[in-house]
């Protein structure tokens, strides 16, 4: 896949709004991570604390509500006439506004190391852009640090808006800036064609 699509209001309003109201419901199990671009481990710089509900891991379901999200997965696959899509990892993150005094853009990271493609989708609408670099990885880290991100062209900024679905190949480049005036909530599924 060498394009980035954008489909607006991939699902119907009435499960776009199902599913903002579940995920803002005060019940619903959200988990703390230290940083929602990189692994602690990866990561030296400033952290971007976030929470996580991984809906899908490893080609297998680990959550009761991954049936909402599975329309927004079927419905982006029909649009690109995608068959048989396999699920490697699906799950939601939502961060917070923070208060920081320096650079707002989390690294530039890849979600993972398999060939896969990224259908990101956006819960609410907010700030905090998605940012595709035009360079792909080819091996090693997963992650780059601040002055590697800087050095790198943006092939594609996306604004988060409610419905809103942005398709690309996984193999790129990837970050988000930090929100400064609302919750970014979004559904990160990874997506591959290859037989398991």
């Amino acid at each position: 896949m060498q394009s980035i699509e954008i489909f607006d209001d991939i699902i119907d309003k009435p499960l776009q709004e199902k599913i903002k109201s579940t995920l803002f419901i005060n019940t619903f199990p959200w988990y703390f991570i230290s940083d929602v671009t990189t692994s602690s481990a990866e990561n030296k710089e400033k952290h971007r604390p976030g929470f996580l509900h991984l809906f899908y891991d490893n080609f297998k379901k680990n959550s009761d509500y991954f049936s909402m999200v599975q329309p927004i997965i079927d419905h982006t696959a029909s649009k690109l006439k995608l068959k048989l899509p396999q699920i490697i990892k699906s799950r939601a993150f939502l961060q917070l506004p923070l208060s920081l005094k320096d650079y707002t853009v989390d690294n530039a990271h890849i979600d993972n190391k398999r060939p896969h493609i990224v259908f990101l989708y956006y819960v609410t609408d907010s700030d905090g852009d998605t940012i595709i670099y035009d360079k792909k990885w080819e091996k090693g880290k997963q992650s780059m640090n601040r002055e590697e991100t800087s050095k790198l062209l943006i092939k594609k900024r996306v604004t988060p808006k409610q419905g809103r679905v942005v398709v690309f190949d996984g193999k790129y480049w990837h970050t988000a800036e930090q929100p400064k005036h609302n919750n970014r909530c979004v559904i990160n599924n990874n997506i591959t064609n290859e037989s398991v």
